[in-house]
């Protein structure tokens, strides 16, 4: 409410001063210097009153008011908390804006800081973490841009060979920019009852596992692939690739593989006819390698090579579309290379069988 330049002793004076009728309420205003549309105001309001009442009158008004603007303010502060009660927050940078949201909406910045139990000179701060991620965001981009397969933790291993990086500001900007896996539907596995793995490797070329894997190019040409992986060091050895793979070539990648790599001590697949075949039990005889057969219907038994056949679906036979069997084998074998000598194993400690297979050779025997 405008304060009156009138006090009321002044106010009760031209009244009663115009009620004694000594002389014109016209004359009387221009007297006093007061506008004739006041006079009757204040007669309205104050006639037949004395000083005291009048001025009992004028703070009762002021109060009215008074209570009036708390009454207006709880219902705001209501209606922003009831806006915003919804909304868990737990970073200041969101109870700072919070705080904002409350202020455009007619609060004031000390009530609205009150509300929300924010530090009033928080509001001033500004944060540096933009700056600093503006330089990482399309260093996650190029990650996840070229390894679409790839989470945060991985894309994490590959940055940290350049630059020195938290894993969990990976994950926030890898949030923040979208860039999370879809999740897959799990599959239906059944409970497994008893002990599966009767030798674990425990060194280097100590066991070897070996399987199969199957795709399609575009022409309709089938892939048959063969995948022979060493269960410490996670390196994949060779991925074959042919339209048929008999008895007979697995000899001949395994004689390969061997007279590159040593001789493992075991070697585990599952009883396909390929595996268990006379001349494969033959030659792995005179060669002094141990096999060890999986249960049928077990495939978790052979675990390494299961999880390792995962990945190359996941990161390379669904990311490409191979339009002859010659492509495949060209880029199956970029892959395989990118995957021993570049991509991060997480049960690796996120090194790359590559890093683990010459440590171990430097070294000796390496647990992790």
């Amino acid at each position: 409410m405008k304060k009156s330049q009138w006090s009321e002793e002044q106010i009760i004076k031209i009244l009663h001063e115009a009620e004694a009728g000594a002389d014109t309420i016209q004359h009387i205003c221009r007297k006093h210097g007061v506008s004739e549309q006041s006079f009757y105001r204040w007669r309205q309001r104050f006639g037949g009153m004395s000083v005291p009442d009048a001025a009992r009158l004028r703070e009762l008004e002021r109060e009215n008011a008074r209570l009036k603007k708390l009454v207006a303010e709880r219902d705001l502060e209501i209606e922003v908390m009831k806006e915003i009660a919804g909304k868990k927050v737990v970073s200041a940078s969101a109870r700072r804006e919070q705080v904002r949201y409350a202020v455009t909406k007619g609060l004031s910045s000390r009530r609205a800081c009150w509300l929300m139990q924010v530090a009033r000179s928080t509001l001033a701060y500004q944060s540096r973490m933009p700056a600093r991620d503006a330089r990482l965001e399309p260093m996650l981009r190029k990650v996840a841009q070229m390894h679409p397969r790839y989470g945060y933790r991985r894309a994490w291993a590959v940055l940290r060979r350049e630059v020195l990086i938290n894993l969990k500001r990976v994950r926030r900007l890898w949030r923040k920019l979208g860039l999370s896996l879809s999740k897959r539907r799990p599959r239906r596995r059944r409970v497994r009852t008893i002990s599966v793995r009767a030798v674990r490797s425990q060194q280097l070329n100590q066991v070897w596992a070996y399987d199969f894997v199957h795709d399609s190019c575009a022409n309709g040409q089938k892939l048959k692939m063969l995948t022979v992986v060493d269960e410490w060091t996670r390196e994949c050895l060779a991925i074959e690739v042919g339209a048929r793979i008999n008895s007979s070539r697995v000899i001949e990648v395994l004689s390969r593989l061997m007279s590159l790599h040593g001789q493992p001590t075991y070697i585990r697949s599952d009883n396909g006819p390929e595996f268990v075949a006379t001349s494969v039990k033959e030659w792995f005889k005179a060669s002094g390698v141990q096999t060890t057969f999986i249960e049928p219907g077990k495939p978790w038994q052979n675990g390494t090579n299961e999880s390792f056949n995962g990945k190359f679906r996941d990161e390379c036979l669904n990311m490409e579309w191979f339009r002859n069997r010659a492509e495949a084998k060209i880029i199956v074998e970029q892959w395989r290379r990118h995957y021993n000598q570049e991509r991060p194993h997480s049960s690796l400690n996120y090194r790359t069988p590559a890093q683990v297979r010459a440590r171990q050779i430097n070294v000796g025997v390496l647990s992790y």
